[in-house]
């Protein structure tokens, strides 16, 4: 029993040992010394703003922080804050797409996948819409008694705050 016991210690470095050898042969299939630009999908249950496009970088709001993607990024997954996703399609354009929230995924092949709860272009937000919404939002969340309540308010008030600070940056 006590061998086994041994043994059972040593997987965590084996699997760490594995996974190290998957990641270089990923590397090695992805190319990275060629790659200059990235597959990109992006989409919402009501809209698909990118679907295998190629484009050369994604600036993405994330509960971390904002960073941005260029070719050859390290696989990653990550869950969207409200804000704006920044996507550099060439030189002279570049696209903003306001997300509420959703998750990112940068594959190992290279390809970059963001599915948002919900979205829009940054054009399309109205800034007194938000406002009117976002005082409603905050008199509800001061309101309620329950805290499950209270904190979802509080996310519906930190995406109009989003919105609005988004909606100012376009202006």
């Amino acid at each position: 029993m006590a061998n086994l016991i041994r043994r059972s210690a040593r997987i965590p470095s084996l699997i760490s040992q594995s996974c190290r050898v998957s990641s270089l042969q990923h590397q090695q299939k992805r190319g990275y010394a060629d790659a200059v630009t990235i597959s990109f999908t992006m989409a919402s249950p009501n809209r698909v703003f990118f679907k295998d496009e190629t484009v050369k970088q994604v600036n993405v709001p994330t509960v971390n922080g904002v960073f941005g993607i260029l070719p050859q990024h390290v696989p990653t997954l990550a869950v969207l804050q409200p804000g704006v996703v920044s996507v550099v399609v060439n030189d002279s354009e570049t696209k903003n797409i306001f997300a509420s929230s959703g998750s990112l995924t940068v594959n190992p092949d290279g390809t970059v996948h963001i599915l948002a709860e919900e979205a829009c272009e940054l054009s399309d937000l109205d800034p007194s819409e938000a406002r009117e919404a976002m005082t409603k939002a905050v008199h509800a969340r001061d309101a309620a008694v329950e805290a499950t309540d209270k904190a979802e308010y509080q996310i519906e008030v930190d995406t109009y705050e989003a919105i609005l600070k988004s909606a100012e940056a376009k202006s």
